[in-house]
């Protein structure tokens, strides 16, 4: 046990180390903190340390090593603002050689009318802009009770004629504590390159000296401009049992979190399963964030096993934002 505190304080330290330059409300790709798995999202995304569902390929990807089956979901919500959400995800048991997973998040914002400041109701043209994240990730049980796992990213922004992309990496661990089997996980997400626009909607023809007879006025130029990093994320949660007797069991879950763009906060929530076919969520987040829109978060799962192997499973999250209004998210899933 010695050996993986040392490992889990190691990461708390690199963590804060990684931190301690950020500054907030200066990273893009702000669509990674959106939750991509409706059972998480109705428990306030407190999931480091209970990653059942593929939200461990958000949250925690050594969560994936707790996996026995094979596992595929779907999921999608009308986001705020008129905008779609949509996530894919899947993960393979390959027993002794640990569990891998992939996933695909994309937010669309859809089409708007392009204006300038001399038609602002509109040229006529259109634009769009989306944003993109696909990764893989691999984790493996060194331990019955201690698990690792990494993931790499790839992650874009497009907005009409213009591009900014960038490689990310996440990290975590999982540990059942010999304590009533509560488990301890902790990850760094979102550790990578920052992130600029390029495109040609920044290029244009100028003159360095206009008032220089004779000389190149179509000379190819750019405008400069400024790179962002992405928000990189510390998590350290708590997750157990209240009651678990087979068919009824009452899972609790706190994560606490340090964010690279914004103040610190908790998310707290709990589950109901009832003969592992109905499951009841509530939670909260964003709790102590300052200036935070909302947090109170519910949802409902059923799941029906069409035999031994195969089973489907729904889950629905309401997710309150405040003054921006609320969002529902489903995810349909199998385990095959």
């Amino acid at each position: 046990m010695r050996k993986y505190l040392i490992f889990i304080v190691t990461l708390i330290l690199a963590a804060t180390q990684l931190m301690a330059t950020t500054k907030t409300g200066t990273s893009a790709a702000q669509f990674l903190k959106i939750g991509t798995q409706a059972r998480t999202m109705a428990m306030g995304e407190a999931t480091v340390a209970n990653p059942e569902g593929l939200s461990a390929l958000q949250w925690n990807p050594a969560g994936l090593s707790r996996y026995g089956t094979q596992t595929a979901t779907f999921s999608q919500s009308n986001w705020l603002v008129e905008t779609q959400f949509f996530s894919a995800a899947a993960a393979i048991n390959l027993g002794k050689m640990g569990t891998i997973g992939a996933q695909l998040t994309m937010l669309d914002y859809g089409e708007m009318p392009v204006r300038t400041e001399l038609r602002p109701e509109g040229t006529g043209e259109y634009f769009s802009a989306q944003n993109l994240n696909m990764s893989v990730a691999y984790a493996n049980n060194l331990t019955d009770r201690f698990s690792i796992g990494g993931q790499v990213k790839y992650i874009q922004e497009t907005i009409w004629h213009m591009k900014a992309s960038t490689v990310a990496f996440d990290v975590g661990a999982l540990f059942t504590t010999p304590f009533k089997d509560i488990r301890l996980g902790m990850s760094i997400t979102n550790f990578g390159g920052t992130m600029q626009l390029a495109g040609r909607d920044v290029r244009f023809y100028n003159d360095p000296a206009e008032d220089m007879y004779g000389n190149n006025d179509q000379i190819p130029a750019n405008y400069e401009l400024d790179s962002w990093a992405i928000p990189l994320t510390f998590r350290v949660g708590l997750s157990g049992e209240l009651i678990d007797k087979g068919y009824i069991k009452w899972t609790w879950a706190v994560d606490a979190l340090h964010p690279s763009d914004n103040s610190e906060y908790v998310n707290i929530g709990t589950e109901l399963a009832l003969w592992k076919m109905l499951y009841l969520r509530t939670g909260f987040r964003t709790l102590f964030m300052d200036e935070r829109n909302g947090g109170l978060t519910a949802g409902i799962g059923m799941k029906y096993m069409l035999n031994s192997s195969y089973g489907i499973q729904f889950d629905y999250a309401f997710v309150s934002y405040g003054d921006l209004g609320y969002i529902n998210l489903f995810t349909v899933g199998m385990d095959f």
